[in-house]
């Protein structure tokens, strides 16, 4: 957990305070772009501590406000963190936290409290809908709209990345097309509603005479946009690290993605009997278990190990990225996690995995077992246990999709990159 600094320590921040409050209103908006384009956030060594630095946010809000806050998978937002703090009479609002120098998190302000902080404070949908990036940092990711949720916003988030964080982040714009898009909608005959699918094939696609690792994602709309799936693994094989691949982003219904990602056996029985069946009918993909992925994060990490559980003969590599294995199948928290107890007891199926989570993500909730970190690290240790391979890696951030859009490719080339996976096309 980063440490806070209550107050305005260092000298750039006292400059700033200084020059807006003595500056006339006016000029304010002029002089604080002109003061901020030298550099925000503030990155500074802590004095005493080798290694920890020091990163103070800072945002001018266009309009007056009273309780502004931070948003930051670093922070327990819940519990307050999010506070921002006047800079005096300058208009600017800070938050300071020590940070390695491995750390990265995405980040955007707002002008209300975080949800929870106070009681009344305002609903995560509507805190997120006032989330605004900082105009001075150019690294960003953008969510594209949900097309099947009315309420849903396009938003955008700034991203830092500290001097020696691993791994590139990029978001493109949500329409862009990477190699050949297609998009259909999925009735199923276990769920209600219909589901999005959106398919990406490179230019020379032929089943016939390659073959071809298939890459399945959940929360589809995120893994094309925020976490940009196409373009990462359209990198990882024109460098040669993946063999030619389609990439498949499976959505939500409308308002079902917690239901239905939360140990829903007619859910993975869609992907398994529905979704691929139809890849191959009307693509003529059918890919070996052992190069067809299933991947998501947080609760879409959940479900494509249970999916990969319950049909080792369909998805033979997993890719969880802080998964919430704390879950159990009755959807609670507070009682043993039902995956572990799955794979411990089933015999041993021949699955791959790759596990990631955050080392922000230690906080152990009110009425919960553990924290997600403590579960990742739970399921990673059953796996072994029983046989399974399984690549482990940790990161310095919280539940956050720019460390996902960051260590996607680090999974497929774990999951996917060996020569000795690849063989014949399968018969027809």
């Amino acid at each position: 957990m980063p440490n806070a600094g209550p107050r305005a320590t260092n000298a750039r921040l006292s400059e700033i305070r200084r020059i807006l409050s003595r500056t006339n209103p006016e000029r304010r908006a002029v002089r604080w772009a002109e003061w901020a384009r030298s550099g925000v956030p503030i990155v500074e060594p802590v004095s005493g501590r080798p290694g920890a630095l020091r990163v103070t946010f800072l945002w001018r809000p266009e309009r007056r406000v009273t309780r502004p806050s931070l948003y930051a998978p670093i922070l327990d937002l819940m519990n307050g963190e999010g506070a921002l703090t006047a800079l005096g009479t300058s208009g600017v609002w800070y938050r300071s936290v020590e940070l390695p120098p491995t750390a990265r998190t995405l980040y955007a302000f707002s002008p209300l409290p975080t949800p929870g902080s106070t009681p009344r404070a305002p609903s995560w949908p509507e805190y997120f809908r006032s989330l605004r990036p900082d105009p001075f940092q150019s690294e960003r990711l953008t969510f594209a709209a949900d097309p099947d949720d009315p309420e849903d916003r396009e938003a955008t988030v700034s991203v830092l990345s500290l001097s020696r964080a691993s791994g590139p982040v990029s978001s493109p714009p949500a329409d862009t097309v990477y190699w050949t898009e297609s998009e259909t909608r999925l009735r199923s005959a276990h769920l209600p509603g219909t589901r999005r699918v959106w398919v990406y094939r490179p230019p020379e696609f032929d089943p016939q005479t390659a073959d071809y690792n298939l890459v399945l994602v959940l929360d589809g709309v995120v893994y094309r946009s925020a976490v940009p799936t196409p373009t990462i693994v359209r990198g990882l094989v024109d460098a040669g690290a993946l063999g030619p691949s389609v990439v498949v982003a499976v959505g939500n219904a409308a308002g079902a993605r917690d239901a239905e990602l939360l140990h829903h056996p007619g859910f993975a029985r869609h992907l398994a009997d529905e979704v691929l069946p139809w890849l191959r009918r009307t693509y003529g993909l059918a890919p070996r278990p052992e190069s067809t992925v299933i991947a998501g994060s947080s609760l879409g990490g959940l479900t494509a190990a249970y999916a990969a559980y319950l049909y080792p003969d369909r998805f033979g590599a997993v890719l969880a990225q802080s998964g919430a294995f704390n879950w159990s199948d009755s959807g609670r928290m507070d009682g043993p996690p039902t995956l572990m107890r799955e794979y411990a007891e089933a015999p041993l199926r021949p699955t791959r995995f790759f596990l990631n989570a955050g080392t922000f993500e230690n906080r152990v909730f009110p009425g919960t077992n553990a924290s997600l970190l403590a579960n990742v690290r739970h399921l990673r240790d059953v796996l072994e246990a029983k046989g399974y391979p399984v690549t482990y890696s940790e990161f310095e951030g919280g539940h956050d999709h720019a460390w996902w859009a960051a260590t996607l490719g680090d999974g497929l080339r774990s999951l996917l990159g060996s020569p000795d996976r690849k063989g014949p096309a399968p018969p027809r």
